[in-house]
Formats: C-alpha cells, structure tokens, sequence
C-alpha cells in the first residue's frame, strides 16, 4: 500500500506480512527530516527509509519514502513529524498520523 501527505489522518488495514510506504515532500539539504514519534514496533516495522531528488541540482527537493512491513496482527498508532532534529523545542513543521489496522 502506498499512501502521501494528503492520506494523513486515515485508517488503514494490512495483513500480516504486507507492505506500507509512505511518500513524503523532502529536502535534505535544509535539515529538516521526517522521524517517526509514535509505532508500536511489535506490530509494525520500519524497514527502509530513502530520498529520492527530483533533479540533480545542489540543494533540490524530492520526496522521501519510508517502508514498513506488517509483522503480526494488532492496531498501531503512526506518527511522523518532519522537523529539524537539534531544535528539540520547536514545533515540527509538518506532522503525519495514521492508524494501522493488521488482520490476518
């Protein structure tokens, strides 16, 4: 399953053992990352995270994709925030939450 920005807020249902990537607007070079704050990794579990530019020029954007696969069955609140890491005290810029619901 593939979701972006505009899916945050949802309630999503995996199987055991599927995929979920989340797509996100990046730009490395201005230190702000996405990091997950909330996932209950006995239920879901980060398994990649890479940026993909949209050109080649210094500096340019792209999106970032973070995988995870559904590992057993429960329900797991996500949330990531894309914010500049060593400002531990301001308010991240973006947030992004899901609900993940894993049957069988």
């Amino acid at each position: 399953m593939r979701l972006n920005e505009n899916d945050s807020s949802k309630t999503v249902t995996l199987h055991s053992g599927d995929e979920l990537e989340i797509i996100l607007p990046a730009k490395l070079t201005t230190d702000y990352v996405w990091e997950i704050t909330s996932l209950d990794a006995n239920i879901l579990a980060q398994c990649d995270i890479r940026f993909i530019a949209s050109d080649k020029a210094i500096g340019a954007g792209g999106i970032e994709i973070i995988k995870f696969r559904a590992i057993a069955v429960g329900k797991s609140e996500l949330k990531l925030i894309f914010h500049k890491p060593l400002e531990r005290y301001v308010p991240p810029l973006k947030t992004f939450e899901l609900t993940v619901i894993i049957n069988n």
